[in-house]
């Protein structure tokens, strides 16, 4: 008997039907879903009976699965152990050394040899292998075989295989080239990859360099102390004291604040601080005077440097260097010029400079039995033009302008805060003397001072004078010839002579253009041509750039750069371009215009200024022109 039937069994009654009877309502259940009901649990009852055994056969089978799992990768993690601990074993980093031996201490320019070990400890091979050996700048390897430049700082060598429990070295060798104390590091370097790994390692070592002498001596020299605005001397001495020339060798200063370059002698090779020395052969020595102005506050200390070196692979290295300092002191006075009431001005040939000379006490005392001198000495000056307004001398053996009491009553006595001023003129020179490439880049300098014996000394010091220096650099002068040519071989031409109404005749105008002084830039002409002239095209040099308009009837010859001297002491430079015209009736009788205006330009290389020389018409009056009779410059009817 099924557990359904028992219990049908058990809860079966008998009852009265009737008493059952009643209005059907939604509160009554019904038989059906009871029996239902019941039904379905005990049906389910017994499919969980029969689900247990198979649900626990699956937990055994995923506690199986995942033992073997866990069983696995423990198994992994001892053979990963294991290799780390074989290839531990095998290679170290820390038994890869590499070292270098060698002089620490070096005299500059003296070639040194040094030894780079490397030693490879592990049992493993190292492949790739390449030791680079890094240097600074100044040291210069020596050249070999046995490395290679890598670059301006890093010799290479590549060394490929290492094996197992072996080392090897190479030698090394170069100078230094480092002012008196320099301290250098030279540092090698092992990069390789162990045989047993795929990564890059790096073994390092580095050795000092204590540079304790130099082959180049230099010594600068400076004023103590200054007044703000007073002219100045630097003074560069140089010497090769070594066993062996030196090469490319070149000078350079490093100016203060408030420093004004006015010149040097020798002359600068580039911008105002370079001088291309050049072969410096044993024993050779030099010096350098650079002249200037400086300027600043009291108390103030102004430095100034130079350094000795030469180009390694366009860099600047230095082989030594040394300085000097300035301290700005304060006088009671202070003076100051200007010319054609300028504090910065640029002379032309020709000029005439009015130079205005102010002073003034600044002090707290009166100050008696004043002077005042004045510096100016330049071969571009013409003496004989000088003119003085209200006194003054001028000293002509030491180009010396003065001035003192008996010349302005205020210099007898000055009282605090008190101000006067001198005056006197000069004239540049016309012709501007050029003999050699060198005449060139002139500055007229001026240095003034004025002085009082009212004026203390202080202790441990030159007595402070109140001084200024202006600097005045000449432009300088563009030259230019025009000439035209009825005959001429070059071009030739053709039309009648005189020229003659409704009939083209055609003339060659020559252009000769030269530059007295300067290096100039951006050098062109341009010629305005009148209406009714016309250019023709034929040119030469055929190959000239020159270029006409026919819209604004101008010609423009591009000339360029143009050193200085040319013209004077080289050819100037020519061209030649032919034009045509073609006379109207209202120019019979008359000479005709052929160039309106000429303009020649071109910027100052040394001044930075712009240079424009202008010339007037030219017409057909050809005086240079020989073989035009005077009966052939004016229109014919």
């Amino acid at each position: 008997m099924s557990l359904s039937e028992i219990k049908n069994k058990l809860y079966k009654k008998k009852f009265d039907s009737d008493a059952a009877i009643h209005e059907e309502s939604e509160f009554d259940s019904r038989q059906d879903d009871v029996d239902l009901g019941a039904e379905n649990k005990l049906g389910a009852m017994d499919d969980w009976q029969e689900a247990a055994p198979i649900a626990a056969e699956k937990k055994r089978k995923a506690f199986k699965i995942a033992m073997i799992t866990l069983s696995s990768i423990v198994a992994i993690m001892i053979v990963l152990v294991t290799v780390y601990y074989v290839k531990s074993n095998l290679f170290g980093e820390d038994r890869v050394i590499v070292s270098m031996t060698g002089p620490t201490e070096a005299r500059s320019g003296k070639l040194l040899t040094y030894e780079v070990t490397y030693e490879n400890k592990n049992v493993v091979s190292l492949e790739e292998s390449v030791l680079r050996i890094t240097h600074p700048e100044n040291f210069k390897p020596e050249e070999s075989a046995a490395y290679q430049n890598e670059s301006p700082t890093v010799s290479l060598v590549k060394i490929g295989k290492i094996d197992g429990k072996a080392s090897g070295k190479i030698v090394f060798s170069g100078a230094s080239y480092a002012p008196k104390g320099t301290l250098i590091y030279l540092k090698p370097e092992l990069t390789y990859k162990p045989s047993n790994f795929n990564s890059n390692f790096v073994a390092k070592y580095q050795l000092g360099i204590n540079v304790t002498s130099t082959p180049i001596t230099i010594e600068v020299l400076a004023p103590q102390y200054l007044a703000s605005g007073d002219a100045l001397n630097y003074q560069i001495s140089y010497k090769n004291t070594g066993a062996e020339d030196f090469e490319n060798i070149r000078i350079k200063a490093e100016f203060p604040d408030g420093f004004i370059f006015s010149k040097a002698e020798p002359s600068v090779s580039e911008a105002n601080n370079i001088w291309y020395i050049g072969h410096l052969a044993v024993g050779e020595s030099g010096k350098i005077v650079i002249s200037g102005k400086l300027q600043g506050e009291k108390g103030v200390v102004k430095n100034f440097k130079a350094y000795m070196g030469a180009i390694n692979q366009g860099q600047f290295i230095s082989y030594n260097e040394e300085s000097a300092s300035t301290k700005i002191a304060a006088s009671p006075l202070s003076i100051v010029q200007v010319v054609n009431d300028s504090l910065q001005y640029y002379p032309n040939a020709g000029d005439e400079l009015r130079f205005e000379i102010k002073y003034k006490n600044e002090g707290d005392l009166g100050l008696k039995n004043l002077i005042i001198s004045e510096k100016l000495d330049s071969p571009i000056l013409d003496y004989a033009s000088i003119k003085f307004e209200n006194g003054g001398a001028y000293d002509t053996e030491n180009k010396l302008f003065y001035w003192k009491a008996s010349d302005h009553n205020r210099l007898a006595s000055l009282d605090p805060k008190q101000e006067g001023s001198v005056r006197f003129s000069i004239k540049v020179k016309d012709l501007i003397p050029i003999n050699t490439v060198n005449d060139k880049n002139f500055v007229v300098s001026s240095i003034v001072k004025i002085d009082s014996p009212d004026i203390p000394t202080p202790i441990n010091m030159n007595k402070i004078v109140a001084g200024n220096q202006l600097d005045m650099k000449l432009n300088s002068k563009l030259i230019m010839d025009i000439a035209g040519f009825y005959v001429e071989p070059h071009i030739g031409n053709s039309g009648p002579i005189p020229p003659t109404v409704g009939q083209e005749t055609t003339y060659t105008i020559r252009l000769k253009a030269g530059n007295v002084s300067n290096d100039v830039t951006d050098a062109k002409v341009e010629i305005v041509l009148p209406t009714g002239v016309v250019a023709t095209g034929k040119i030469y040099p055929s190959d000239t750039p020159i270029v006409y308009n026919e819209r604004t009837n101008q010609v423009v010859w591009t000339i360029g750069t143009m050193k200085a001297a040319e013209g004077i002491l080289t050819p100037l430079r020519e061209v030649m371009f032919q034009i045509k015209i073609k006379p109207s009736p209202d120019q019979a009788g008359d000479t005709v215009n052929i160039l309106k205006e000429t303009v020649f330009s071109a910027t100052d290389s040394f001044t930075q200024e712009k240079l424009v020389a202008s010339f007037g018409s030219k017409n057909t009056m050809l005086k240079e022109d020989i073989t035009i009779p005077a009966t052939g410059w004016r229109v014919s009817p």
